[in-house]
């Protein structure tokens, strides 16, 4: 059984490894190839290292915040001969934009990072609670076979838990590698010569980004001070009754720090192909658009079982689902209007 596991998971890989080597663009080097493969291997058989007495699933929640920095830097560095070279008119413009989206993706990554060190997501035997759900939720459908059981979670552990977040993680990167070649396809006469200063639409997108970013960061702010306030014993009345962070940005959207997320990679998408000179419309550029829809789909589906647990955990969080939006951010609905729709429902 082992070895037909093995042989499936081999299968994928060298599909998966065609599949990318075939994308305009999107081919690797051979050191961004090691580089994935090597990671995607390491967090799986990382997961086997037992920490404090059972195995730990969030490796690639520690990865997460990394890898597009690292591929970023991976890919500057192979650009280096035209990305930090002298160049005049349109190369000069490709190479200030090509810049500013890798700064912004580091930057992105850095401050991730910093958010997840000071939550203690770094510490031996740290997990991401929500994995403890969907293991039960996996278990349920599962056969008593500890054989079948076992296969199956490391088949899934494998193909989802590493290869498809990490390949994830490449996708939502891809239109940036496209961005950081750019510059030398100019220099060589080959790109888009008319390009030869920013114009207002990439302007307002990389501000844009910066804003997402600085939101992102609010967010993850305004969550952080309500645990420490929640540890220490020193919230208010009513964020006591609540027991979960719902002022601030979380006033009017429940996710703002996912919807800023989202929208970061899908604006940097859009962002790339603009300074690219690259139709987004086109079949043969529609793979760019896979990594900000994928990603949207995780974190929807992210955001359901968190939801789901809130409820569970907290009898207010039903009256906050009612009365905020779920991502968008919107002014809070009034008591009265929560009542109006339900009665309206009836």
């Amino acid at each position: 059984m082992c070895l037909c596991v093995l042989q499936t998971l081999a299968s994928v890989c060298q599909g998966i490894q065609h599949i990318t080597s075939a994308l305009p663009y999107a081919e690797a080097s051979t050191h961004t190839r090691q580089l994935f493969w090597g990671t995607v291997c390491a967090t799986w058989l990382l997961t086997f290292v037992r920490q404090r007495g059972r195995r730990n699933f969030s490796i690639v929640d520690r990865v997460w915040p990394l890898f597009p920095v690292v591929l970023a830097a991976q890919w500057a560095y192979e650009s280096r001969d035209s990305l930090f070279a002298a160049h005049e008119g349109a190369a000069c413009a490709a190479q200030c934009k090509a810049i500013v989206g890798v700064v912004l993706v580091t930057v992105w990554g850095l401050r991730l990072c910093y958010n997840s060190v000071r939550r203690g997501d770094y510490n031996v035997g740290a997990e991401d609670y929500r994995w403890v759900h969907v293991r039960a939720s996996i278990d349920r459908i599962l056969p008593q076979c500890s054989a079948v059981r076992w296969a199956v979670w490391e088949l899934f552990n494998i193909v989802f838990v590493s290869g498809f977040q990490l390949a994830l993680l490449y996708l939502i990167a891809v239109p940036l590698h496209m961005l950081v070649r750019y510059p030398g396809v100019v220099a060589r006469g080959t790109g888009n010569m008319a390009a030869d200063k920013w114009s207002c639409a990439e302007v307002s997108l990389a501000a844009l980004m910066a804003a997402l970013l600085v939101l992102e960061a609010v967010a993850d702010q305004q969550m952080y001070e309500f645990r420490q306030r929640k540890q220490q014993n020193k919230l208010t009345r009513a964020e006591a009754q609540a027991g979960f962070v719902h002022t601030g940005l979380w006033r009017y959207s429940r996710h703002p720090n996912v919807l800023c997320e989202q929208a970061f990679w899908a604006v940097l998408c859009v962002f790339c192909s603009m300074a690219t000179g690259t139709d987004l419309g086109s079949f043969d550029n529609v793979y760019l658009l896979a990594g900000p829809v994928l990603l949207i789909a995780l974190m929807w589906a992210s955001v359901q079982l968190t939801e789901s647990i809130s409820r569970a955990k907290y009898p207010m969080y039903r009256a906050y689902m009612m009365q905020t939006s779920r991502l968008i951010p919107w002014k809070p609905w009034s008591n009265a209007q929560v009542i109006n729709q339900a009665h309206a429902k009836l």
